[in-house]
């Protein structure tokens, strides 16, 4: 609770100084014998939004490369963006800050417990959508290795390439389920070796096969080999391929690719 009410001070402190600095470059600062001019005032809620914003960019202001941008502006320039873009003057902001100051300072604290709250909630969206894309992008990279059949914005068979740059070994983990309505004939993985600087047109080493099992159930299969080979070479592979002519509705596959790797021999 310490902890919060410390994190809490520390915040106002710096919202405050911002005003502060904006108050420091402006043609005059806050005396008590100044008289406000409430028509001049600006509304607490936006007060509240303008504070908060002024903080965010004194925040982001701290970033070298932001900074380093915006160098060639008076930094009170910036702030001053921000009051105008909600359409009122540094006078209406002096007036307003001095009226606070000088006749309910503890309302002044209340507005900046408003911020705070403002600046939690704003934080708690950040972490949110951070979590949400990370979520995206694993569900994506799950995706992206997933193959359903039929499907009919695939273009081409999916498969695997691993470039290999001297002996060593391959391995291709895959999950296979092949359905029993599936028409394939004699449906296998498909894979070949072939040199890096032609690999469309060079002479293709075929590598063994790996025959499916068609009985609807998920198997997995290690495929795994050497390469001798003491040059760069690329092993392609097709993940579904088999030797008679059907039509994508009468594929009825699903193919995961779990691993792939591989590992140079010393």
């Amino acid at each position: 609770m310490k902890e919060k009410s410390s994190l809490s001070k520390a915040l106002m402190q710096k919202v405050l100084l911002s005003v502060v600095i904006i108050l420091i470059a402006g043609p005059s600062c806050v005396n008590r014998k100044d008289k406000t001019e409430h028509g001049n005032m600006i509304p607490e809620k936006t007060f509240v939004s303008i504070l908060t914003d002024i903080y965010i960019a004194n925040g982001l202001l701290s970033i070298p490369e932001i900074r380093k941008e915006f160098s060639v502006r008076d930094s009170v320039l910036n702030f001053m963006d921000i009051i105008e873009s909600y359409g009122y003057s540094y006078e209406n902001m002096n007036s307003t800050i001095n009226y606070y100051f000088v006749s309910k300072p503890k309302k002044l604290i209340r507005i900046y417990d408003n911020i705070i709250g403002k600046m939690s909630e704003l934080e708690a969206a950040m972490q949110n959508e951070i979590i949400r894309k990370g979520q995206e992008e694993s569900r994506n990279a799950m995706k992206y290795n997933v193959y359903e059949f039929p499907d009919f914005d695939r273009t081409e068979n999916p498969g695997t390439i691993i470039n290999t740059y001297g002996p060593g070994t391959y391995t291709i983990t895959l999950s296979v389920t092949l359905y029993p309505d599936d028409q394939s004939y004699n449906p296998h993985f498909f894979a070949w070796l072939v040199d890096a600087d032609s690999i469309e047109t060079g002479r293709k080493k075929w590598l063994p096969d790996i025959k499916y099992i068609k009985d609807g159930h998920p198997h997995q299969y290690i495929y795994t080999g050497q390469i001798k080979e003491n040059r760069p070479m690329v092993i392609k592979t097709i993940l579904y391929e088999y030797e008679n002519n059907i039509t994508e509705w009468d594929r009825h596959a699903v193919i995961e690719v779990l691993f792939s790797n591989y590992t140079v021999i010393p």
